[in-house]
């Protein structure tokens, strides 16, 4: 629930930014109940009051009506027409109760006996409260897909089974620490009720990206962004204080020259191809997005207040306190002359260091002598999307069962 509360309370914030710097109207009141769903008539996003029956949305400003429908378990739900011409409405009500009787029901949870089975295809994962989800899809359709929940050593909890109206892309942990699941309209939270695990908490795609999509993370005192432009080629670090509510620019790198000499060389090869053929152009953006320098590969990160700086862009590593004084500074040095480990930065976000990859090498960082220390050999079986939590390395890996059939799972490697 703290989780929860973290997420209503954070988006509440971007959203009083996003009202304030553009033609938005602040709907905020009290119902006196928690978890009551407001959503907007007609669409699919809403959000939901915290443990004080608080609750803040953000609406374009118009002259006309709009609908907000509030609704909770044990209670009648409620039609409340706005009209949002003004900078800030207030509702406070209170929720009335409604009484009825259920028919009895026996429910069961299918526990997942093995995290490795041939008719299903893991294509995506997320890491949250030691638990470890893995998003499945049965065979190539996304109508049959779930959820499976298991603990850091992979043993089964629980399973959610995604409903047939949600089509899954990936489930993330975002910058509120709090795991959503991404369909193709709407998101979801995971959410832990008693002892299981569901889906609750639908918010629009379109606007939770618009809110959170730049956020990278959130101190007590200012929220952290990374904007970037053109394919990531220009990339603004900027911070928004929470109280103070003022934009302050960063860090700006731009990679312009970079991105113009590839569309000349991709235009090249596409106008001269070599015996044999050429890469598409498909192969070619895939090729680019993979192996060329982009400023959005600079890395921007917090470990007890202090920041970290990854400016591949000059080759440094630079630590700030929130007052923007530089702590300490160094060269990065890269192991090898191809430098690789640039690509990337990965953070164990419970112990609190970083790590990178190269070749088939996990490695360390020593943020003040700007060296790597190379901990493990991931072999060849790294897959596009790596967390590392708690000093292990999680990653979804496919190998050929004894009846040649590729079997995806999770594997686990300890750093």
């Amino acid at each position: 629930m703290k989780k929860l509360l973290l997420t209503i309370t954070i988006i509440f914030c971007v959203m009083t930014l996003l009202a304030q710097e553009k033609n938005y109207s602040v709907v905020k009141g009290n119902v006196g109940e928690k978890n009551v769903n407001i959503s907007i008539i007609n669409t699919s996003f809403g959000v939901s009051s915290d443990s004080n029956g608080d609750f803040m949305m953000a609406l374009p400003k118009t002259e006309k009506q709009v609908g907000l429908l509030f609704s909770c378990i044990g209670y009648e739900d409620t039609l409340v027409s706005v009209i949002p011409n003004r900078d800030t409405i207030y509702l406070n009500f209170k929720m009335k109760e409604t009484y009825y009787m259920l028919d009895a029901v026996s429910v069961s949870v299918d526990k997942i006996k093995r995290y490795s089975e041939p008719n299903y295809v893991m294509f995506d994962f997320e890491i949250y409260d030691d638990k470890v989800f893995i998003l499945q899809r049965k065979g190539n359709t996304l109508k049959e897909c779930r959820i499976l929940v298991q603990d850091l050593w992979l043993d089964p909890i629980d399973t959610i089974n995604v409903p047939n109206h949600i089509e899954p892309e990936k489930i993330i942990v975002d910058c509120t620490e709090s795991c959503q699941l991404i369909g193709k309209d709407s998101v979801y939270q995971v959410v832990k009720m008693n002892s299981s695990y569901e889906l609750m908490f639908p918010a629009e795609k379109e606007r939770y990206n618009k809110v959170l999509r730049n956020i990278i993370f959130f101190t007590d005192k200012y929220i952290y962004f990374n904007e970037l432009q053109m394919d990531g080629y220009i990339s603004n670090f900027f911070r928004i204080g929470k109280e103070t509510k003022e934009k302050e620019m960063m860090f700006v790198v731009n990679d312009m020259k970079t991105y113009r000499d590839i569309k000349v060389e991709k235009q090249w090869h596409i106008d001269h191809p070599m015996l044999g053929g050429s890469p598409s152009s498909e192969d070619w953006e895939r090729f680019v997005q993979l192996t060329w320098y982009h400023t959005k590969d600079n890395h921007l990160d917090v470990i007890d207040n202090t920041l970290y700086y990854f400016d591949h862009f000059n080759g440094k590593i630079q630590q700030y306190d929130e007052g923007m004084n530089l702590l300490h500074e160094c060269e990065i040095v890269y192991p090898t002359e191809e430098d690789f480990w640039r690509y990337k930065i990965y953070k164990d976000k419970a112990f609190g260091k970083f790590y990178t990859i190269f070749g088939t090498a996990v490695n360390e960082i020593d943020t003040n002598a700007g060296k790597t220390k190379s901990v493990a050999n991931a072999d060849s079986w790294i897959s596009e999307k790596i967390i590392i939590y708690k000093g292990n390395l999680y990653a979804v890996t496919k190998k050929k069962n004894a009846l040649k059939e590729f079997e995806s799972y999770i594997e686990r490697i300890e750093l």
